[in-house]
């Protein structure tokens, strides 16, 4: 089964043992970082860094970055169009790798959904640049201090 990230460095309290809506790997077409993002229910948007050397997935130095939160009706659109995903299809190999590929991984009820998209998604799989506009539009401004 496909796990999401264990790490629980740098997440609120609140968001330790909770799910996320949805987590989001882009794995670069080479060499490079996998760049990891979660949505949380309350909004809430982290990417995972990387301060080691490694710069990879697992890296021990690692931590969620709170960057932002996504307002109550981006939240809403994310859950509905992620409610369509269930029957998507699942792509499972991760051989043509030549521009890059994004890992969705959506919590179901007791499994993680898994969805690997290549390029330009088709059609049925449009449903992902949706969420990310979504995300794009509905961040909200962090107040300073």
């Amino acid at each position: 089964m496909p796990l999401l990230n264990k790490n629980i460095e740098g997440l609120k309290t609140k968001h330790q043992a909770e799910r996320p809506l949805f987590e989001k790997t882009y794995i670069p077409p080479s060499y490079g970082d996998h760049l990891v993002s979660r949505v949380y229910a309350d909004g809430s948007l982290y990417y995972l860094s990387h301060s080691g050397e490694n710069h990879c997935l697992n890296d021990p130095n690692e931590r969620w970055n709170y960057i932002s939160s996504i307002s109550e009706k981006g939240v809403l659109g994310i859950r509905a169009l992620l409610d369509k995903c269930g029957n998507l299809p699942i792509a499972a190999s991760m051989s043509a790798n030549a521009s890059g590929a994004f890992t969705w991984k959506i919590p179901r009820e007791g499994h993680i959904q898994r969805i690997v998209l290549f390029g330009l998604p088709d059609e049925d799989l449009k449903i992902f640049d949706e969420i990310d506009l979504l995300v794009n539009t509905n961040i909200q401004t962090i107040p300073p201090g």
